[in-house]
């Protein structure tokens, strides 16, 4: 009771969840950022640096994912079982050290060591952190700051890379990669100070698992959040159900497109309007990078309770700008067009995947589970980054690439649908 009689309020603190996101968006913003989104800044340094074509020199993140792809069921279990600090402040710092190894480049086996590295520390920040720990602190709207969290690579990539090229520019590639180390390094005190494993670490439930219900639809996601946080199949179970092959096609389909991204540039300067607007692909890339900040920040919006529709919106998108890139060549506002479309889908991938891994088989072995999801996705990456530049060399045109993207992503909409009807029926048997 206060002066006056009335009942003092007790003030809410706030839930430590949230410290939880903000770190996982540090996470993303600086050394996620830094590592793929800026590595290309490099590539030319370092191709005149040891005489080799940029072509050699890109094969850096090709390594990098090869190194995320042969990690990741051992970083999977490690997150599953051992503490979530020590696991992520372990990524921070060997990208930390991966960093100022670059620095020191002189051979070309130095350069893909440093790839190796890079992508141990990716693999675990991006693949297997934010969704695992999400999921484990949100009952509710898990999908929304997942959304947030991936949201900020692309954020970071327009400012770091931005930022890149005038270090590069100044101070050389060499102290570049140094500037880049200790910025990464400063990330390891908020992990070690905003992160824990699980709510109950903390003495706390899941942010929403008692959050009362306004309405039956409310109470039904209600129920079924907390069912996922508490429940979940075993990943030895998991492993023999058709829905996780599924999931594992879906992840392959979607990441064997994402080499469009990195052509966009090169594509512009094959075209008559590319030749008279020279930034054009440059900025179209940044126009792609709006489209995919965009699209994680709606599909964690809205992707947990419309997966099915929020998925055909957003692959229908990529399917519209692929074939803008096809036609509308003539066209600077077309060449936007197209690149924000393709944005949107570009954006999908490392929100719905965990968002549908989540849905399919819950929170008991989430980490063992979608780390072997996201090795496919890495396998994908790195043969469709060879598959598609094998392609375009071949039949010197880059529209066959848009019109094997544009069926891949079609096909991607059906085993979506697929994959929601078999967890839906499985939610129901349960």
């Amino acid at each position: 009771m206060n002066g006056r009689g009335e009942e003092a309020i007790p003030k809410r603190k706030l839930h430590f969840g949230y410290l939880v996101v903000s770190a996982l968006v540090l996470t993303s913003f600086v050394p996620l950022s830094l590592g793929i989104s800026c590595s290309g800044l490099f590539y030319p340094p370092i191709a005149e640096l040891l005489g080799i074509e940029k072509g050699m020199a890109s094969y850096y993140i090709s390594v990098l994912w090869i190194a995320s792809m042969v990690s990741l069921p051992f970083t999977g279990k490690l997150l599953n079982g051992k503490d979530a600090r020590l696991c992520l402040s372990l990524a921070v710092g060997v990208m930390a050290v991966a960093f100022v190894w670059l620095s020191f480049t002189r051979t070309l086996w130095q350069f893909y060591v440093g790839g190796f590295l890079m992508g141990i520390g990716v693999g675990v920040l991006l693949f297997l952190a934010p969704s695992t720990l999400v999921n484990r602190w949100f009952a509710k709207r898990a999908g929304f700051y997942l959304g947030v969290i991936m949201a900020f690579t692309g954020i970071g990539g327009v400012v770091w890379s931005t930022v890149g090229g005038v270090l590069i520019a100044t101070i050389g590639w060499s102290a570049t990669y140094l500037v880049f180390a200790a910025m990464t390094a400063c990330v390891i005190p908020a992990v070690l100070l905003m992160v824990a494993s699980w709510p109950e670490d903390k003495g706390l439930e899941p942010w929403g698992a008692e959050t009362g219900a306004s309405s039956e639809a409310e109470a039904e996601d209600s129920q079924r959040a907390n069912r996922a946080h508490t429940e979940g199949v075993p990943a030895s179970r998991a492993f023999r159900m058709p829905v996780f092959y599924l999931l594992a096609v879906l992840g392959f389909f979607l990441n064997f497109g994402m080499y469009v991204y990195i052509m966009i540039p090169s594509y512009a300067t094959t075209l008559e309007i590319g030749v008279a607007f020279p930034l054009l692909g440059a900025t179209a890339g940044s126009v792609a990078m709006a489209g995919q900040t965009v699209s994680k920040l709606a599909m964690g919006a809205v992707g947990e309770r419309h997966p099915i529709g929020g998925m055909a919106v957003t692959l229908g998108c990529g399917i519209v700008g692929l074939t803008l890139f096809s036609f509308a060549t003539g066209s600077v506002a077309g060449y936007y067009a197209a690149a924000l479309g393709f944005g949107f889908y570009y954006g999908v991938t490392n929100v719905m995947m965990p968002i549908l891994a989540r849905r399919c088989f819950g929170n008991l072995d989430y980490a063992t589970i979608y780390s072997r999801i996201s090795v496919v996705a890495s396998i994908s990456n790195v043969v469709g980054a060879f598959f598609w530049g094998t392609l375009i060399d071949f039949t010197g045109s880059y529209v066959p690439m848009f019109a094997g993207v544009i069926m891949l992503l079609a096909a991607s909409i059906v085993l979506v649908v697929a994959i929601v009807r078999k967890s839906d029926s499985r939610a129901t048997k349960s």
